[in-house]
């Protein structure tokens, strides 16, 4: 069956079209298993934890995850530089460019330590994070224990980046289903033997994150990635700049990213109450499957696009690009539809923990909407790494999206919903250029700004 499904997505020398859909294929049943522990966790944390605890971790686990970002990027610039080397077969080449950025990354991530015992000294976390004075203490624990232990998974989770590089996301997907079972079963493990503490909960989420990337990279770099594993002497930093320069844009989108919805937690923690976050997250993580799905098709194409990029393939390109927009239109009507269903499946999946409005369905269901249709574009233009525009774009999107969020969450009558709908306006924006860029760069009819 499998091999059907692949020749009537290819031809038969359609190798780089096989590889992604192999991967779409591994990757969406690794997304289901995803998908189902996602709902089945929620009702065990509510179970574990009060409503304002579980509020006050997501608003914490979401806060951990913008340091992710303090790679600077060089993560997306090792996938598309590794990607380059391994299209044109020199190994050596990119061996060296993934010793460098291991060396790069994880003299960031002891400097993120350090800053943070430095931070900690100073600050009381439990005050930031508008927690009750009965759970400052774990609070404050807890903070640091994610912390510490983020540190490690911060440079083994780079693995991540190397097998998609090397056209394989689902190996990528298969260690973040791993990490997902795991967790799962931490947190009723913790339920079971009444442990439901926020200090606890850490220990185990926390060390799961960094256990599967870290036994991944060792089998990995022992067995298929051997010729690539990080080396002393491979390290060279005058390939800093490669990395670094590509990776610099990557930054500044990401930093877009995590001002469009990673601050979301903290806008409506402070403005709205942390008691307001469960909604959001709940009604976040039911619309997101769609999202989810959908990205689980075009992240195959990023390291594909550049493969066929490098080789002058553009004729492959539009017509992945076509399959693509029609997969598109199918999926904004099963969002449609899950927002009919939303009041049911809440009901079934959460009874009447938590009371979820209806607007902020329907902001939801926009917001992921335009989230896939944009991707489609971006996964393309960040394959080729033409992105001076996009950049341009995220400065615009960090400069506005706070205060709007902010305005429309605290003085419209959309609360919650106000946070989302401000992301969606921001993001909008790219469709007046992205699409166009595209066209330019596959007709060679791509200079100045268009070509960057």
């Amino acid at each position: 069956m499998l091999d059907e499904l692949i020749a009537r997505f290819s031809s038969s020398s359609d190798q780089r079209g096989k590889r992604v859909l192999q991967n779409i294929l591994w990757s969406t049943g690794l997304k289901a298993v995803n998908a189902s522990i996602s709902f089945i966790i929620i009702p065990l944390y509510l179970t574990l934890l009060t409503e304002i605890a579980f509020g006050i971790w997501l608003t914490v686990s979401t806060v951990l995850q913008w340091f992710n970002f303090f790679d600077l990027g060089i993560g997306n610039g090792l996938r598309n530089k590794l990607a380059e080397a391994l299209a044109k077969e020199d190994e050596t080449l990119g061996k060296t460019y993934v010793s460098t950025t291991y060396a790069l990354v994880t003299m960031i991530a002891l400097g993120m330590l350090l800053a943070f015992f430095v931070a900690d000294s100073f600050l009381e976390w439990s005050t930031i994070f508008e927690a009750s004075e009965n759970l400052s203490g774990q609070v404050n624990a807890m903070v640091t224990v994610l912390f510490c232990l983020f540190i490690p998974q911060f440079v083994a989770q780079l693995i991540k980046m190397i097998v998609t590089a090397d056209q394989r996301p689902a190996l990528a997907n298969l260690m973040n289903t791993s990490v997902n079972v795991l967790q799962l079963s931490a947190v009723y493990i913790l339920g079971e033997f009444g442990m439901g503490t926020l200090v606890n909960l850490a220990w185990m989420i926390a060390g799961v994150n960094l256990i599967v990337p870290l036994i991944a990279s060792i089998y990995l770099f022992t067995t298929r990635y051997s010729g690539l594993t990080p080396s002393i002497k491979s390290i060279d930093f005058q390939y800093s700049k490669d990395l670094l320069g590509l990776g610099a844009t990557f930054f500044i989108l990401q930093g877009a990213a995590l001002v469009v919805f990673m601050t979301d937690n903290f806008i409506i923690t402070k403005v709205l109450g942390p008691e307001e976050v469960p909604a959001y997250n709940i009604s976040y993580r039911y619309f997101n499957l769609a999202l989810v799905f959908f990205g689980l098709v075009t992240t195959p194409f990023w390291s594909a696009f550049t493969d066929a990029y490098v080789k002058k393939d553009f004729g492959w390109i539009n017509v992945m690009l076509k399959r693509l927009l029609l997969l598109w239109l199918a999926m904004a009507l099963g969002v449609l539809l899950l927002i009919f269903l939303a009041p049911m499946i809440y009901h079934i999946w959460i009874g009447d923990e938590v009371e979820i409005p209806s607007v902020l369905n329907w902001a939801m269901g926009f917001w992921v909407v335009l989230s896939a249709l944009l991707s489609i574009f971006g996964t393309f233009l960040s394959g080729v790494g033409k992105l001076k525009v996009s950049l341009f774009h995220a400065v615009f999107v960090m400069v506005v999206n706070i205060p709007l969020s902010i305005w429309l969450a605290q003085f419209s009558i959309l609360g919650s919903a106000g946070v989302i709908l401000a992301s969606a306006l921001g993001a909008s924006v790219r469709l007046f250029f992205q699409p166009y860029q595209t066209y330019l760069i596959l007709k060679g009819k791509a200079s100045g700004i268009w070509d960057l």
